[in-house]
């Protein structure tokens, strides 16, 4: 643990602008069903937690949705493999595709169309949200 350092001190540093509650690591231990989820991530749930970057910049769910809950599957029956982590208030979601080995994706809201991100890993991720660098 304590990977994410630099971003808890971010987060101290413009309270205001970012809300987020921990998970503990039961918690996110139950709720995170779906296999072998990054390591990063569940850290992430635990040393920061879920909540808003600069109130709507983005938002980190409390844990992982099923993407076709939120989108139609008729539209883009591929979107049943996404497990979702956020989304940047705008209808765009940001997800995992466990199927290509956890990549991280985007799903766009006006075609639903799922877009393979540049970052490699989860913490990469956050780290340009919080630099508000996406």
């Amino acid at each position: 643990m304590g990977s994410y350092k630099e971003i808890l001190e971010k987060i101290a540093q413009a309270s205001i602008e970012n809300r987020f509650e921990k998970l503990s690591k039961s918690k996110v231990d139950e709720d995170l069903i779906f296999g072998d989820i990054p390591q990063d991530y569940r850290d992430f749930l635990i040393e920061v937690g879920f909540g808003s970057v600069a109130d709507g910049y983005f938002m980190f769910y409390e844990g992982l949705i099923e993407a076709d809950e939120i989108y139609d599957a008729v539209v883009n029956p591929e979107i049943k493999k996404v497990l979702l982590f956020g989304d940047n208030f705008s209808g765009d979601a940001t997800g995992f595709l466990p199927t290509e080995n956890w990549s991280i994706v985007e799903i766009w809201h006006e075609d639903l169309s799922i877009v393979t991100r540049e970052e490699e890993t989860f913490f990469e991720f956050v780290r340009k949200v919080f630099l508000n660098d996406m």
